[in-house]
């Protein structure tokens, strides 16, 4: 990995990461308030109680507030947005009631679009899908998989505790079915492969995983080549990604070491666009409770433009679904 794309990794991120390794007996303001101003003298003093009411600033690895006591030796963070503090509401998506796709006393699938964290970030504990969805069902709920904050389309939820321990033992047996569509750079001559190479994490970047050899998880994706196209200059391919296994970064990876990197991923070696091409469309698994297969679909109001551009291209509207029988 070049210094350039180390460099395009840092700018696709929502905030500058401050951190300062404090050493004992080092003359330190006596609330994390104060130190921040001190060390940050650019950000505006009269700020500081919407910034720490957002979340991102930390001591010794835990949350901090405005009056949290800073004492050498310690790790001093703070993860300040980069977009206009003032408009965080405008910067991330606000919930609508038509992102719930489905619900019943125990499961819910919704919509995520890109730019939202499913959960709570180190960078901020305001804006995530779980959080609209706890106030929108005044209930608590759980996810029992993420999505990357780049990343749009269907996710499951649970809104209670069996559903929670049903969805515990359904991603150990690989029982939920995943289809996800992306938009890769390049060709191929084949119409269906399975990918198999374990993952780990990457020393170069915390946030990076990569193709290892040995001491990696287990990741298994299996890829379906559903048209070929040209797009800004250069040979496009629209491929189905099922990961069978649920690994950080996984599709994205796995297609990167395929030699097809996603159109849009800043992390892996993806051709320039605004967005990450890849978004989950599909979710087919047999509802615990009511004896009954269910099976969603991203609906055409939330797939994004990139999407219903490139199936358009090549003519592909429909999931692929694996036959029953090999489930």
């Amino acid at each position: 990995m070049t210094d350039i794309d180390l460099e395009r990794i840092g700018a696709s991120f929502f905030s500058r990461h401050w951190v300062w390794h404090l050493r004992a007996n080092e003359a330190v303001a006596p609330s994390c308030r104060e130190e921040l101003c001190r060390r940050l003298p650019h950000i505006d003093p009269g700020s500081w109680d919407e910034r720490f009411a957002l979340g991102g600033a930390y001591v010794a690895g835990r949350q901090a507030g405005p009056d949290t006591v800073v004492a050498a030796p310690c790790k001093l963070e703070y993860y300040e947005p980069k977009f206009p503090f003032d408009s965080a509401e405008q910067f991330y998506p606000q919930f609508c009631p038509s992102w719930i796709l489905y619900q019943d006393p125990d499961i819910g699938v919704a919509y995520k679009p890109a730019r939202l964290p499913t959960t709570a970030t180190r960078d901020q504990q305001r804006f995530f899908l779980v959080r609209y969805l706890e106030k929108f069902f005044a209930a608590p709920v759980h996810a029992p998989s993420r999505l990357d904050t780049a990343v749009s389309g269907l996710l499951l939820f649970s809104l209670s505790s069996r559903a929670n321990r049903w969805f515990q033992k359904a991603q150990e047996r690989r029982l939920i079915e995943k289809y996800y569509v992306c938009e890769v750079s390049g060709v191929i001559d084949w119409d269906q492969s399975t990918v198999e190479r374990a993952l780990g994490r990457d020393e170069r970047h915390p946030i990076l995983r990569r193709v290892v050899a040995s001491s990696g998880e287990d990741a298994v994706t299996r890829l379906t080549r559903l048209g070929r196209y040209s797009a800004s200059g250069e040979e496009r391919t629209l491929l189905q990604a099922e990961p069978i296994t649920g690994r950080t970064h996984q599709i994205r990876v796995h297609c990167q070491s395929e030699g097809l990197p996603i159109v849009g991923d800043p992390l892996y070696g993806g051709a320039q666009d605004a967005e990450l091409r890849l978004a989950s469309c599909a979710i087919r698994f047999h509802h615990p409770f009511r004896n009954e297969e269910l099976v969603f679909e991203l609906p055409l109001a939330h797939k994004p433009g990139w999407l219903q551009d490139a199936e358009r291209n090549v003519g592909v509207t429909q999931i692929r679904y694996r036959r029953k029988e090999a489930r």
